[in-house]
């Protein structure tokens, strides 16, 4: 069956009743942990880390004045708010290390609000800002040893929808590899772990022309929210509740967005998937690192996310004068994502997928997004997905 140049064969998942919470259970097994953690042995647990070196993955949260943070924020949005950040070889400022009675019920409404008001202000500059390319770290922590991963990330921003974003790493079973691309058409992910390979895609286009304005996110059009950078904080967005603060990041000042798994969705997510215990890839809290100035090596950057942490729930210990402690959750995913820098907008055939695993049968999940946000499609239109 042809499919624009490929001779893959196609499978849709039209009248696939998985559950959201089910669907976004299986998302973050593959993105958060990107590949390898699906074949690795278990992951050590919360006290084995707590054990080990954390200044390569520390983020601590802090309360500050409205008169501490007046910055240039897009569309002239200012903050009264919450948490540091280093890299490998960095240090940190942690101004205050995050307690249990920092959770997110106990955050005011004002720093709520805050981080929701400049998460969707970052998601609009991301997807709708000038063309950039960018380099990517990934360190996956598992089995009491770090794997890392190379990759890059480019888009032709303008709400063009036109992006791909490549990742490898390599440990003791081999190279795995996922790749993103999008020409504003058709999405396309690949992932390759151990030597097994396995593709989606999604009609963007058809997004486009089937979901009406009433029904889209901030506005914009929804072929630029699947996958890249932009669908993750869009998760962030709608499963986390949210706090906001501040921190320091190589001597620059970041803003840090803070999300804690909202309750209801914890709860789908142990009803639906039939587990009797949590999902150990599956994170409690995000942190997004979002620069409050351009990178001083390329002068681009400013208002995009330059770090991204993702960790189980928080660590509860007992002193040895019987006070108990919260911790920070066990580190599940880190990515830095640095070198940003302007370009000119590539020309959209930059980013056409070549399929080179014609054997490789293809998962079609239009159907699930077009759900996703409410839509139910006809026979008709599920049988034009598989052309």
């Amino acid at each position: 069956m042809k499919s624009d140049r490929h001779t893959s064969k196609l499978h849709d998942h039209a009248g696939n009743q998985t559950s959201p919470a089910l669907r976004t259970l299986n998302r973050w097994l593959i993105v958060c942990s990107v590949m390898t953690l699906l074949f690795c042995e278990a992951p050590c647990t919360g006290q084995d880390w707590l054990n080990q070196k954390q200044a390569t993955s520390e983020l601590a949260t802090s309360d500050l004045a409205s008169s501490d943070l007046a910055l240039d924020l897009p569309n002239s949005f200012t903050a009264n708010v919450h948490p540091a950040v280093s890299r490998p070889g960095t240090s940190v400022t942690a101004e205050a290390e995050p307690t249990a009675s920092q959770s997110p019920a106990s955050q005011s409404p004002a720093s709520q609000s805050q981080a929701s008001i400049l998460l969707d202000r970052v998601i609009k500059h991301l997807v709708g800002g000038p063309a950039f390319d960018a380099m990517i770290r990934e360190t996956v922590h598992v089995s009491q040893h770090d794997v890392v991963g190379v990759g890059s990330y480019e888009q032709s921003g303008g709400s063009s929808g036109c992006y791909q974003m490549q990742l490898t790493m390599h440990d003791g079973h081999g190279k795995h590899s996922l790749r993103q691309i999008c020409d504003g058409r058709l999405a396309w992910t690949r992932n390759e772990i151990a030597g097994k390979v396995s593709l989606r895609r999604v009609d963007v286009g058809r997004l486009d022309e089937w979901i009406p304005q009433q029904n889209r996110q901030l506005g914009l059009p929804p072929r630029v929210f699947v996958g890249g950078w932009a669908e993750l904080l869009m998760t962030l967005r709608r499963d986390y509740e949210l706090k906001l603060g501040t921190s320091q990041l190589s001597g620059q000042k970041v803003l840090v967005i803070t999300g804690n798994l909202q309750s209801e969705v914890r709860a789908k997510v142990m009803s639906e998937s039939g587990r009797t215990s949590w999902p150990t890839l599956y994170p409690t809290e995000i942190r997004v690192a979002i620069a409050t100035q351009p990178d001083p090596k390329t002068g681009f950057g400013k208002w995009l996310p330059v770090r991204m942490e993702f960790r189980g729930d928080p660590v509860q210990t007992v002193t040895d004068d019987g006070v108990k402690v919260s911790k920070n959750g066990r580190l599940i995913t880190l990515i830095e994502i640095y070198s940003l820098r302007q370009i000119e907008p590539p020309p959209p055939a930059r980013f056409r997928f070549e399929n080179q695993n014609a054997e490789v049968d293809i998962v079609n999940e239009t159907d699930r997004y077009m759900q996703s946000y409410g839509i139910r499609l006809t026979e008709k239109d599920r049988r034009s997905l598989r052309r």
